[in-house]
C-alpha cells in the first residue's frame, strides 16, 4: 500500500521511473513496468526473470504473474505474502546508483538522519498541541520540492494550500518522506497503529507485546538478573 500513499497527491516527482541523469543527479524513486537497457551489442533489451525465460513487468501488486501480459491477473489467485514472484512489487531506489562513467558521481551511503526529520518532528509536536497551521507550514517547507509548482495549491497543507492535515495524514506523510529509511515501525508504534491496524494480509495482533522487541537469548544468558520482555517465551 505505500505506492497508493504516494498517489494521493498528483504530480509527485518521486513517482517517476528512476533514471540516472548524470552529474550526480537522478529523477524518480521507483523501478516499475518493463525495465529496458542497452546490451553489449548496442540493442535495447529488457530485464528478464532469473528463474525462467520471460521479460519482467514490475507491478504494484503481488502474485504469480510469470510472463503474463501487464493487464492480466492470475485466475482464482489471492494476493498475499506467500505467493509473489519476481514481477511483484515496485522496487525503490531511495539511494541512487550512479555509474562509474559519471565524472561527478557520488557514493550514496545509508542516511542516518536528515534535516527534514527535525522539521517533521517539530511539525508533529505542533499538530499534537493543536497548531495544525504551524505544522502544515513546516511540512510544506520540505514537501513542496516533491511536486510541480502548478500543483502546489492543491497538494500543500493549509494555510499554504488546500490539503487538510490531521493525525492520520501526519502518519501518512511520515511514510512518504521517510519511505525505506528504517523508521516506519517506530512511527506506527507512536501513533498506536503497529499492533492494532490491518494492512494487506496483516490482521491486528492479540495484544501489544510486539511493540517492544524481545531480549536476545545471548543477552539473557549473559545476565541471569534480566527478565524477558512480556509476551515472549522465557
Amino acid at each position: 500500500m505505500p505506492i497508493q500513499n504516494f498517489r494521493k497527491y498528483p504530480g509527485d516527482e518521486r513517482m517517476k521511473l528512476y533514471r540516472n541523469l548524470g552529474n550526480s543527479k537522478r529523477e524518480g524513486m521507483f523501478l516499475f513496468g518493463y525495465l529496458e537497457y542497452v546490451d553489449d551489442n548496442g540493442k535495447t533489451a529488457r530485464v528478464r526473470a532469473p528463474e525462467r525465460s520471460y521479460d519482467l513487468y514490475i507491478r504494484d501488486a503481488v502474485g504469480n504473474f510469470q510472463g503474463m501480459a501487464p493487464d492480466t491477473w492470475p485466475q482464482g489467485q489471492t494476493s498475499n505474502l506467500m505467493n509473489g514472484d519476481h514481477n511483484s512489487g515496485w522496487h525503490f531506489v531511495k539511494y541512487p546508483m550512479y555509474t562509474d562513467a559519471d565524472a561527478h558521481q557520488l557514493e550514496s551511503d545509508y542516511t542516518e538522519i536528515r534535516l527534514p526529520e527535525i522539521i517533521y518532528s517539530l511539525a508533529e509536536c505542533k499538530l499534537r498541541s493543536g497548531d495544525a497551521s504551524g505544522a502544515g507550514k513546516l511540512l510544506n517547507s520540505v514537501r513542496k520540492r516533491n511536486y510541480p509548482s502548478e500543483n502546489l495549491n492543491e497538494v500543500l497543507y493549509l494555510p499554504d494550500g488546500r490539503a487538510k492535515l490531521d493525525m492520520e495524514e501526519m502518519l501518512a506523510e511520515w511514510g512518504r518522506e521517510y519511505f525505506a529509511e528504517g523508521r516506519r515501525r517506530t512511527d506506527l508504534i507512536r501513533f498506536g497503529k503497529f499492533s492494532t491496524s490491518s494492512w494487506w494480509d496483516k490482521t491486528p495482533d492479540a495484544d501489544h507485546h510486539t511493540d517492544i522487541f524481545p531480549l536476545m537469548r545471548n543477552v539473557l544468558n549473559a545476565n541471569p538478573a534480566l527478565k524477558q520482555n512480556p509476551g515472549y517465551n522465557d
